[in-house]
């Protein structure tokens, strides 16, 4: 029964979309109406009511679905007029654990609840005094909050509630052994909410560990692109990136991110736009100063600068409204993170627009990107290509790699073999069926 009752919360929203339904307190619900926030998402719908009840929660949406006001709202209404250090929020990086703050910071400093912020790139004793003011709420990377915990500098003891947000990207980043440490120093009867775009079997792991009980919250298809987005292929040769990217900043109106594999192809994609008179962008990556990260995003935000180019480390948190268009200008490793990638456009029911530069080389990363959403992207060609493009759409139809010829019908087998062999055969035709 309990199971059930979301769900049906989750239908009556729909229908009603009323704030009032989940049990939220008059102060904040007065908050919500001053900030802004016309309807609840369906993440919020469920989420909410399960939290202000005490249960864990293992939640499951799709990016730009309001997954942070699903937990802040929860946390700031159970320690409003409470004096101590109750709630902690592990977020994977920097920009996602202050974007995080200042939900809080919306939604509780008007209610009296205190939060800081522990990330990397800031001083260590900083850090320190803020930790003496004992915040109700501590936002935190799991490096920094360990380092801390090293030091002796925080104790978890009093903790009473604890979020996990975005589980997948954290394990993804190699901080499994992190929040292993910081579970272990919560108190064991805390209550634990954990929201993840995908839930891998390493979340399952992680939940299984950590939660009691959990409730389970799914929203849509797991991992799926929103479908406000149009999406679309671009195929071209590895030269031609620079000149289409201009091109697309000079026909698309409205903001745009910009994403790439590298850090380094981060600064140079910026370095060619600059060169190419296209003074109304700006970058970020890890390697970046703090205090520079954080006045690119907030310049990109406010719209000083109209184009950002971003890693996806940096780029995961990127929550900014209004992103007219995504560019992959290269295709990202992960599949996974192609979802997040176009996720920044689209978000909360608008509409946006999704560009992968794509060249006969990810062939292989396409295949798993189209194998993870279930269908095929539209692709056009910038490029004349005759040799690659025919591969390119032939490839979806003819699932046999000995068909992965150069498109003249009078080429030899044993050419064919031969340039099979230039390529490096293991990026076949069959990569791309589904």
């Amino acid at each position: 029964m309990q199971n059930q009752e979301p769900d049906k919360l989750v239908n009556e929203t729909k229908a009603d979309l009323n704030w009032a339904t989940l049990g939220l307190s008059q102060d904040t619900l007065d908050l919500i109406q001053k900030a802004g926030y016309q309807t609840p998402t369906p993440v919020q719908a469920e989420a909410i009511p399960l939290a202000l009840a005490g249960d864990d929660v293992i939640a499951s949406a799709q990016t730009g679905t309001g997954k942070t006001a699903s937990f802040v709202l929860p946390m700031v209404e159970r320690f409003a007029g409470r004096e101590g250090t109750f709630g902690l929020i592990l977020c994977p990086t920097r920009e996602i654990a202050q974007q995080t703050q200042a939900v809080i910071e919306l939604f509780g400093a008007p209610r009296g609840v205190r939060s800081i912020v522990l990330i990397g790139g800031i001083n260590m004793r900083l850090d320190a005094i803020a930790l003496q003011t004992y915040p109700q709420i501590i936002v935190a990377t799991p490096g920094r909050l360990c380092d801390h915990l090293d030091r002796g500098n925080i104790w978890l003891d009093f903790i009473k509630m604890v979020v996990l947000d975005e589980a997948d990207r954290m394990l993804d980043m190699g901080f499994a052994d992190q929040l292993s440490r910081i579970m272990e120093d919560v108190p064991p009867t805390r209550q634990t909410l954990l929201f993840s775009a995908t839930i891998s079997t390493p979340v399952e792991r992680l939940a299984q560990r950590i939660l009691r009980s959990p409730k389970r919250v799914a929203i849509g298809k797991p991992l799926s692109a929103a479908a406000s987005v149009e999406q679309r292929l671009l195929w071209m040769r590895e030269e031609s990136k620079n000149r289409e990217l201009r091109r697309l900043i000079r026909d698309e109106p409205g903001t745009m991110i910009v994403f790439t594999r590298s850090k380094d192809m981060a600064s140079r994609v910026w370095r060619s736009l600059h060169s190419s008179c296209v003074y109304d962008a700006t970058f970020i990556h890890s390697d970046r100063p703090q205090d520079q990260r954080e006045q690119a995003l907030a310049d990109f935000k406010e719209g000083k600068y109209r184009i950002l180019v971003a890693t996806d480390v940096a780029g995961r948190g990127i929550h900014v409204d209004n992103v007219a268009h995504v560019v992959n200008y290269d295709l990202p490793y992960e599949p996974e993170d192609y979802v997040h990638r176009i996720g920044r456009t689209g978000r909360a029911e608008a509409t946006g627009k999704a560009t992968s530069f794509v060249t006969p080389r990810d062939r292989r990363l396409l295949a798993q990107i189209e194998r993870l959403l279930g269908h095929a992207i539209r692709e056009e060609f910038a490029d004349r290509m005759p040799d690659e493009s025919h591969t390119a759409s032939s490839a979806k139809r003819n699932p046999h790699p000995q068909s992965k010829g150069s498109g003249k019908s009078g080429d030899s087998g044993q050419s064919k073999r031969r340039r099979k062999s230039r390529r490096g055969g293991g990026r076949s035709g069959a990569s791309r069926t589904h």
